[in-house]
This record gives C-alpha cells, sequence and structure tokens, in this order.
C-alpha cells in the first residue's frame, strides 16, 4: 500500500516554524494542520501565539480554534484527525504540511503510535506524578519489564511509561519506518538567540492583553482547572489573579517556564533521528527559508 504524503516542520517554541510553514504551504498551494496542543483551543489566541488570520496568508489551517477550552485534546485525537485531513488533501492531489513542536503528538501520528483510546495515556502518568512525584514514576517503571533503561529525567521517564503502555511502543528510528512520506525538518537555532526570542514574544504577550484574555476566559465561564489552562502562560496567569503570584512574577515565570520547555522540546526531538535540521543562524535572515525548500525538493526528486 503506498504511503500518504505529508511534510513536517518541528521545532521549539519561538523558533518561527509557523512563519516558515506558512511560506512554504502558500508556494506550494498546500494546507497546514496544526501539530500544537495548545492552539486548538478557541479564545486562546495570545497565550498560545497562535498564528492569526493575517499571519496565516490564505493558506487553509487545520487543527486552531476548533476545540472549547473544557474539551480534553491528547495525542490521540490529533493522530486521528490529522490523520483524516492528511488523506482528505492528498485525495485532493496536494501535500500538506505538519506544523508544530508538541514532539510525542508529532512523532506519535509520523511513527503510527497506536493508543489504547482517545483519552490521553499520558494524563495517566502526569496524574501519577502530580500524587506521587518522580518516585511513583520511577516505581512503575520498574515493574514494566520493556523499559530496560529508567530515566531520571521526568518528561523523558513519562514519554517511556506511555510507550510501553500503549498497543505499539516501538518509536520509529529510520526514516523508512514512518507511516508517511515525506521529510521531517527540524529548525535549529543558537541557544542563547533562541532564549533571546522566547523573553520577547513573552513581553509581547503581555502588551497584547494576555492578563485580559485569562480574565475574559474565566469570566466566560471556563473552569480554573480546564485542561485548556495548563498550558505555559495561562497557569501562571492564574496564579496572579489568585494572588500568588505577582504580575512581574508571572511574567518572569513564563519566560523561564517557556525557556524550559523550548529545552525539552529540543531533547524530545533529537530522539527522533530521521529529523533533517536546518539552522537558522540568523533571526533577522529568511535565507534559511531556502534550505527547507531544498530539503524538500531533493526528497520528493528521489
Amino acid at each position: 500500500m503506498q504511503k500518504q504524503k505529508v511534510i513536517t516542520i518541528l521545532g521549539p517554541t519561538a523558533s518561527g516554524k509557523s512563519a516558515l510553514g506558512v511560506y512554504l504551504a502558500k508556494k506550494m498551494g498546500s494546507s497546514i494542520i496544526s501539530g500544537d496542543a495548545f492552539q486548538v483551543y478557541q479564545g486562546m489566541d495570545i497565550g498560545t501565539a497562535k498564528v492569526s488570520r493575517s499571519e496565516m496568508e490564505g493558506v487553509p489551517h487545520y487543527l486552531v480554534d476548533c476545540f472549547h477550552p473544557t474539551e480534553s485534546y491528547s495525542a490521540a485525537i490529533f493522530a486521528e484527525k490529522a490523520s483524516h485531513y492528511i488523506e482528505i488533501e492528498n485525495n485532493s492531489g496536494r501535500i500538506p504540511f505538519i506544523v508544530g513542536g508538541t514532539g510525542l503528538y508529532i512523532e506519535g501520528l509520523l511513527a503510527g503510535f497506536e493508543f489504547r483510546d482517545k483519552g490521553s495515556t499520558r494524563q495517566h502518568w502526569m496524574d501519577l506524578y502530580e500524587k506521587e512525584g518522580i518516585a511513583g514514576l520511577i516505581a512503575a517503571a520498574k515493574n514494566i519489564p520493556t523499559i530496560k533503561e529508567i530515566p531520571q529525567d521526568k518528561q523523558r521517564l513519562i514519554r517511556s511509561l506511555e510507550l510501553a503502555t500503549d498497543n505499539k511502543s516501538q518509536q520509529a528510528g529510520r526514516a523508512a519506518d514512518l507511516v508517511y512520506k515525506g521529510p521531517v525538518i527540524g529548525i535549529s537555532m543558537d541557544r542563547e538567540k533562541l532564549y533571546e526570542r522566547i523573553n520577547l514574544r513573552v513581553e509581547h504577550m503581555f502588551e497584547q492583553g494576555l492578563e485580559q484574555e485569562v480574565r475574559a476566559l474565566l469570566a466566560s465561564g471556563i473552569p480554573a482547572d480546564a485542561q485548556a489552562f495548563k498550558g505555559i502562560g495561562y497557569k501562571e496567569m492564574l496564579a496572579y489573579i489568585r494572588g500568588e503570584l505577582s504580575l512581574h512574577g508571572a511574567k518572569e515565570l513564563i519566560k523561564k517556564n517557556t525557556r524550559h520547555f523550548a529545552k525539552r522540546q529540543l531533547t524530545w526531538f533529537r530522539h527522533m533521528p530521521y529529523i533533517q535540521w536546518i539552522e537558522r543562524s540568523d533571526t533577522e535572515d529568511n535565507s534559511w527559508y531556502e534550505q527547507a525548500e531544498q530539503l524538500i525538493y531533493t526528497y520528493y526528486s528521489m
């Protein structure tokens, strides 16, 4: 059976993947499927750095603004919906782009992980972590024979548990193992420059009205314990609104947590050996777009 085609662009937060995706999709007359865990939520635009209608430049976007903040969203749901949209686009003669930074979602789709149900296996292990901490996760991992080495890092440990308890626990190690045909392009850039971009993005979020966005969501009846509020930017603002942080403290914590998140994203991506990396050396120079174009051209010319 012939594999369906999809082009993947991934990278850490604030690396410029959304703009690159729009540029390439527009040039190819294609569409974008968002590989982000929070941009699906309606009314959560500023804190998720959601691509705006004007920034979309007419490129159709799937899985953006299509879930109510009280609805659950998981890697299994993403994989189900994304595969549906890929099929639609392929049947119309187009190769869509997956653009995002949620490693589990994208890897699960590309490698064909089989999730036990539409609820997130990840949530089970996250709940255990909240109750028992890292010690609880380690204890659980010791009872699963397929986990040979137990990571001490929370994110990697949860990932190991997640994969080990799904029906399909082997991740793809080569491009040939992937479910879809197409290049997987990763954006890399100098760590300090990335952190500068993250800090500037957070400042911009506050200027745009992040606090007002969170207050409006609460006023509309969205409970503070909704899954959508677990995203970076929202949970810190909730702490500020509850009086647990100053506004400045919330802002600095968002910057810190986002930097840590970017680091975790890169760690996750480094364990996806089929990624072809392009270097974004100059934050003001878009010549790196040509690197991505060349990778796509070369892949489909083979």
